[in-house]
């Protein structure tokens, strides 16, 4: 049976990962916070090629910057560059377990704030604590309910 197309799922998924970037957390855990946004595209990448790619990722980028009103383009050149190796990787992490596939999100969201660590140190806005780092770990751990929650359209 083939999956039902995402037509409206993908932005309605995309408004719910925006929203949940954006809802204010308590100061203690606001490094905890996943990167929906990024395991979304991820998912999309992975599970709908021909729908989502790097202008997708390119595009909802350019909307996180406008609307947490951060520099133009950190964020938009960090989706397009997970969203390019997210192609690159895309048969490998279809025949992968949950697991594996994990450690590749991991991956892809570390290169994902390495390019924002850059590109916020040649604007004078970098990030020196190690608390930046964590929503690496805990985008690994949310990646299985993304999974889970979206298997619909898998």
């Amino acid at each position: 049976m083939r999956p039902p197309e995402p037509l409206l799922s993908m932005p309605l998924s995309f408004a719910v990962g925006l929203l949940l970037t954006v809802f204010p957390l308590p100061d203690v855990l606001v490094f905890w916070r996943p990167d929906w946004l990024n395991l979304l595209l991820i998912f999309w990448i992975l599970n709908h090629p021909a729908r989502a790619g790097v202008w997708t990722a390119f595009v909802v980028g350019v909307i996180v910057d406008l609307v947490m009103a951060d520099t133009l383009g950190v964020y938009a050149l960090s989706f397009a560059v997970t969203a390019y190796l997210c192609r690159l990787f895309i048969r490998r992490a279809r025949v992968s377990s949950l697991l594996a596939t994990s450690m590749l999100v991991a991956f892809l969201l570390a290169v994902a704030l390495t390019i924002r660590f850059v590109a916020y140190s040649l604007v004078g806005l970098s990030q020196t604590h190690w608390q930046y780092w964590l929503p690496v770990l805990t985008s690994a751990l949310a990646w299985p309910f993304v999974v889970m929650s979206l298997q619909r359209w898998r």
